[in-house]
């Protein structure tokens, strides 16, 4: 077929349009990293113009090969399929059909942010994300010099649930705490960004957040300088002195194995592994708990009363099989292989901050995942697929005019 001119100046529309798809892919990215810890609407909105564009411009430009990404993409794409193949021979089709779209609409997002390839873009992406998340810390925590903290009140700020808010205050702390320990020249006002969401993130009590954001900061001070890590346990003293009486109730119950919510818990996974027994290959079909839990003895009644498994691998198994966890494994494996190769490939202290920042990051969300279901979380799951996509994004600098 031949190629469609414009008539006034015989320049083809294809070559016409691509600037304008691209443009439209850079608003979406930046609309989301300004709105993604205040609006799921505007970010899905945003998000879908952005996909859109970015498939149109592959369409035109026959760039199709781009769609594979890396090979963390690949492990997505596996993942998908067998989170099909799981709702396929779901025993509640039509509720794991309405959950399946949920979850596979986000992963989108890991492709069009892999497709920034300008470093100051993906520079501002950054700073972006972190002035937002300081914005939503600061508006969290406000409410909270005039209300006391407790299990019952529980600071959600920007977001529905606190528990919402807390893991994208994880996520966004952890990448602000690696761009200003490794970022060159430093940032001050970052370290100022970080103590604002960290401290917002104390005020929601939520535990497995708390994890996440500890394992993280483990990591980065392993890496910025190892005798720092002595300063962890002196950290978590202090909190246990001088902290809200909220925060130090919860604090204690880490480490309390008696714990109520800790052996409700272990009752919730033990029902899971009977239920993963009978549904070893492709799991029972996403959220189907509801529908299959009344077959099976559940003497504490805690799984017809939660009906979530609170980790990430018991839910997986269950709703997915052992299919599905191997390939979700797999995306982790193989993000931290890339990102191993990438660091070794790019010796300047920036790219570094974004790679251990954001390596961090994932390792925060995997840690709190074993004790809760986060994947599931809107909010979370596109922030998280967001950082994974930027940081792996292959970048160059724009070359002077």
């Amino acid at each position: 077929m031949p190629e469609k001119f414009l008539p006034d100046n015989n320049v083809p529309i294809s070559n016409r349009a691509v600037p304008i798809l691209d443009k439209l892919i850079q608003i979406s990215l930046y609309a989301f990293a300004a709105f993604s810890l205040f609006s799921i609407s505007i970010t899905q909105i945003s998000f879908s113009l952005g996909a859109l564009a970015w498939l149109i411009k592959a369409h035109i430009t026959q760039t199709w090969k781009e769609m594979r990404g890396t090979r963390v993409g690949i492990a997505i794409l596996c993942f998908c399929l067998a989170c099909i193949l799981a709702t396929l021979t779901s025993i509640d089709l039509e509720n794991s059909i309405k959950h399946l779209k949920k979850l596979l609409q986000f992963v989108i997002f890991f492709w069009v942010a892999n497709t920034v390839r300008d470093e100051e873009q993906k520079d501002w992406l950054i700073k972006l994300l972190i002035i937002a998340g300081t914005i939503a810390a600061f508006n969290g925590f406000l409410p909270a010099w005039d209300t006391a903290i407790t299990n019952q009140n529980r600071v959600s700020g920007t977001m529905s649930h606190f528990m919402t808010f807390a893991g994208i205050l994880m996520l966004t702390g952890l990448m602000a705490s690696g761009r200003f320990l490794f970022h060159e020249p430093k940032e001050y006002w970052v370290l100022g960004a970080v103590g604002t969401i960290g401290f917002c993130l104390l005020l929601t009590l939520t535990r497995q957040a708390w994890l996440g954001f500890l394992v993280g900061a483990i990591f980065l001070t392993f890496f910025w300088n190892k005798k720092y890590l002595l300063a962890l346990p002196i950290a978590l003293i202090g909190l246990l002195l001088f902290a809200p009486e909220g925060v130090k109730d919860r604090l204690y119950s880490l480490s309390d194995t008696r714990d109520w919510t800790f052996q409700v818990r272990i009752f919730l996974w033990k029902g899971a592994w009977e239920i993963f027994k009978d549904h070893p290959i492709t799991g029972c079909g996403f959220k189907c708990v509801d529908t299959i839990h009344s077959q099976y003895p559940d003497p504490s009644g805690y799984i017809a009363l939660f009906r979530g498994l609170h980790s990430n691998v018991f839910q997986l198994l269950v709703d997915t099989g052992a299919l599905g966890v191997l390939t979700w494994l797999s995306i982790w494996v193989t993000y931290f292989i890339t990102l191993y190769k990438k660091w070794a490939q790019f010796p300047d202290a920036n790219t570094r901050s974004l790679i251990l920042g954001s390596t961090a990051a994932i390792l925060g969300f995997l840690a709190g995942g074993l004790f809760e279901v986060n994947f599931y979380d809107s909010e979370v799951a596109m922030l998280l697929y967001f950082i994974m996509g930027l940081s792996l994004a292959q970048t160059h600098k724009k070359s002077p005019e």
